[in-house]
């Protein structure tokens, strides 16, 4: 057994708000290391500043975290992007990491092109296990940090990203472009929370 089942197996899946006296939604962030995923939820969830996150170290393993947003209790799950960890929660954690789940964002780093084969891969593992443990969730590709794109080549990125995870096969997936800098991020998250 590994470290990160049992770090995951004591308290099951959700993190429970005891002020409130129940489990939040959970929200589920994926993708490849460096692709701004923790970024995303301290600027988001946390109220940190754009600026601070560029010294973030690496998430190892999963974390975990219980936070209140828009008065509506989260459980937000941050799958450390390294491949050992990425193989962990969609072998071995499984059932853990993709039961109960409101949305999953499965974020890429548009200004990496060359990483986009191996995230297609983890993202229709993604859809695979979303649709065996929580059918109902929501998912959305986060075409991020499309502050390092220039304008006139945006709308090429997120049509780059649209054909070779092939999308267009996934009518119940969304994608938005987003970055830590813009309102965008905001309100991806807004509309998959239904706020």
């Amino acid at each position: 057994m590994s470290y990160l089942e049992n770090e995951i197996a004591d308290d099951n899946v959700l993190i429970k708000d005891l002020d409130k006296r129940e489990f939040g939604s959970k929200l589920l962030f994926l993708g490849l290391a460096q692709t701004g995923k923790t970024s995303i939820i301290q600027v988001v969830f946390e109220n940190k500043s754009p600026e601070t996150t560029s010294e973030i170290p690496a998430t190892v393993g999963i974390s975990r975290k219980l936070v209140d947003f828009s008065d509506i209790s989260l459980n937000i799950y941050d799958v450390g992007g390294q491949i050992t960890y990425l193989e962990e929660a969609f072998v071995d954690l499984r059932e853990s990491i993709f039961s109960r789940i409101k949305a999953l964002f499965f974020v890429v780093d548009t200004s990496r092109q060359e990483d986009f084969e191996t995230a297609k891969m983890y993202f229709r593992r993604a859809i695979g296990n979303l649709n065996e443990y929580s059918p109902e969730g929501k998912i959305f590709v986060l075409a991020h940090k499309m502050d390092l794109i220039p304008a006139e080549e945006r709308e090429k990125a997120i049509s780059s990203i649209t054909e070779i995870f092939e999308l267009e096969d996934y009518s119940e997936v969304e994608i938005h472009e987003t970055s830590i800098y813009e309102e965008t991020l905001m309100d991806a998250v807004e509309k998959a929370l239904g706020i």
